[in-house]
């Protein structure tokens, strides 16, 4: 609890809580934490979790639906110098505090990552946001000019812009084993995150294709039966994008469980597979980010409910 409270604490401190557009879910983002990375020895890596989850959820909204194209692109702009000038900069007020936000966090998760990996992470923090922010820009843009991408195109997009990124990678710094740079930048490292951020992907299209049409938003469910010249039928789409996941889970868990060959140590690449695990406890039935009432008495349970304990 006391956890959350410091979360809650830290979004006011941020001014989040003043971004009208943006949806507050820090109670399921300390949930998503807090079940994967349960151990006492896990808190940073939680933390950063849970707080990276609460600034995608942020950055997600702006960028869909919170923010206009100038503001978007004064975001990434932004970004892009990271340097202490940015309160002199002309932007927005939602700008400045998302910014703000981003900044001041980024930098303490950095400065503490690389006392643990004795070398500068920031960097790479710095690096996967942006990475993040340009891919929701690319989507942002192809809702404005009412482009139609093909699926290759929205899929090579769409798993980096479904946000795991800035999630996964700085917690990985929490975890214990050292990291280094040529680890980062193996392919190994980048197949990790672009199967489970497919399977992500896949199951929220699946689940929040209705939601999404009627906000005028493609996904991979809507694109697949465009494609078709409505030949494929809602339902048989959605089968074709189940047998994917699956593809995605089975093939992460064989590099989870590859010792020959693999340089990611193997307590970073069980977040990974947790992380796969988390998503299909959300996206089981609905989409349980966006519905609240689906996830309540998970979160519940292990946030608020104590635990019983059964005396043999």
């Amino acid at each position: 609890m006391m956890a959350l409270f410091h979360l809650d604490s830290w979004v006011k401190e941020n001014k989040l809580d003043q971004l009208e557009f943006a949806r507050q879910k820090q109670a399921y983002c300390y949930f998503s934490a807090a079940a994967t990375l349960f151990s006492p020895e896990m808190s940073e890596a939680r933390m950063s979790w849970a707080k990276n989850s609460i600034l995608t959820t942020v950055v997600d909204d702006f960028f869909d639906f919170g923010g206009s194209r100038e503001e978007l692109e004064s975001l990434i702009s932004l970004v892009e110098k990271w340097d202490g000038t940015w309160k002199e900069e002309s932007c927005s007020e939602q700008v400045k505090i998302i910014f703000s936000a981003l900044f001041n966090t980024i930098n303490e998760h950095g400065i503490r990552a690389s006392a643990l990996q004795q070398r500068s992470i920031t960097h790479h923090l710095v690096e996967i946001w942006l990475t993040l922010m340009k891919s929701m820009m690319k989507e942002a843009e192809w809702t404005l000019n009412k482009e139609v991408p093909s699926l290759d195109e929205y899929m090579l997009n769409g798993y980096v812009s479904f946000a795991l990124g800035p999630i996964i990678l700085p917690a990985l710094y929490f975890v214990g084993p050292q990291l280094p740079e040529y680890v980062v930048n193996h392919p190994e490292y980048q197949n990790l995150l672009k199967l489970v951020s497919t399977c992500g992907r896949l199951l929220n299209d699946i689940q929040g294709f209705q939601r999404e049409g009627k906000e005028g938003k493609l996904n991979s469910v809507s694109l697949r039966i465009l494609r078709s010249h409505g030949s494929a039928s809602e339902e048989e789409v959605k089968k074709e994008m189940q047998r994917a996941i699956d593809g995605s889970r089975t093939e992460l868990l064989r590099l989870v469980l590859q010792q020959d060959g693999s340089v990611v140590p193997r307590p970073c690449k069980d977040l990974f597979w947790k992380m796969c695990r988390i998503l299909h406890v959300f996206y089981m039935k609905t989409d349980g980010f966006t519905s609240p009432k689906e996830m309540l008495g998970a979160v519940n349970s292990v946030i608020h409910e104590p635990l019983k304990v059964s005396h043999i």
